[in-house]
């Protein structure tokens, strides 16, 4: 099967630019790195069904054997070429660094290995694994993070409720991506990556404010529709609070 076809298989909505765009980008890449490039991965929206055509970037990994930064720069023609087609983001790195960089970002390398799409090479990311703990430390270091920005948002924000929509409109997918891996860990991930479902299953797996979430996932996708920013941006902050304490595996409570 093509790149094209395989591309146009496991995302039916991608647009033809972006479908020609990967095309271009895996025979320049092929060309410029020659046998230098382990593999080019698709990862992100595009792959797991939540792409939206003008507002997300096309995601890829470029796996090299050597990312030495001479070996780096050779690619920049393709890369620039793609970025400017259809704003494709690499994501560069030596095949060597995955297992180390697994540990490192866990709830983001989890969720690339289990929705990503292989357009040249080797799977790299077959067989990478990190422990149940160190997953559950880098959500709720993340959570809490988000915890922590919210906070001081809530009082840049007091009074002004176009601030508050946009804030909120930010919450939902970041909370969906650190609470993914968590649910993945219990076998309660949903069939798709969607991030209301995301969040509809971590209420029902983690106990969290189901409504609220729900309310989010909303924000991020209408955010004019908000009726009472105030309220929801507190009920947002006690919900992501909630989670990094079911990260930390207390429950909600």
């Amino acid at each position: 099967m093509g790149l094209q076809a395989k591309v146009r298989e496991a995302a039916p909505g991608a647009p033809d630019v972006v479908v020609a765009a990967l095309d271009d980008l895996a025979a320049a890449l092929a060309q410029a790195a020659g046998a230098n490039l382990a593999a080019l991965v698709l990862y992100g929206g595009l792959a797991r069904g939540s792409f939206r055509p003008g507002r997300s970037d096309v995601n890829v990994a470029v796996v090299l054997e050597d990312a030495a930064p001479a070996r780096v720069a050779a690619l920049a023609p393709a890369l620039q070429a793609a970025a400017r087609a259809a704003r494709v983001e690499p994501w560069i790195v030596g095949r060597a660094e995955l297992p180390r960089l697994m540990a490192l970002f866990p709830t983001k390398l989890l969720d690339l290995q289990a929705r990503h799409l292989l357009l040249a090479g080797a799977d790299p990311f077959a067989g990478l694994s990190v422990p149940e703990a160190q997953v559950r430390h880098r959500a709720e270091q993340a959570l809490a993070n988000l915890s922590l920005r919210l906070r001081r948002r809530l009082v840049a924000a007091a009074g002004d409720g176009d601030a508050q929509v946009r804030w909120l409109a930010e919450v939902a997918r970041p909370l969906a991506a650190e609470l993914a891996p968590l649910l993945r860990l219990g076998g309660a991930h949903p069939a798709t990556d969607d991030t209301a479902d995301l969040l509809a299953a971590a209420a029902r797996a983690f106990g969290l404010d189901g409504a609220t979430l729900a309310e989010l996932a909303a924000a991020r996708k209408a955010p004019g529709e908000v009726a009472d920013p105030a309220a929801l941006f507190e009920r947002a902050l006690a919900a992501v609070e909630a989670a990094a304490r079911a990260a930390r595996g207390g429950g909600s409570a």
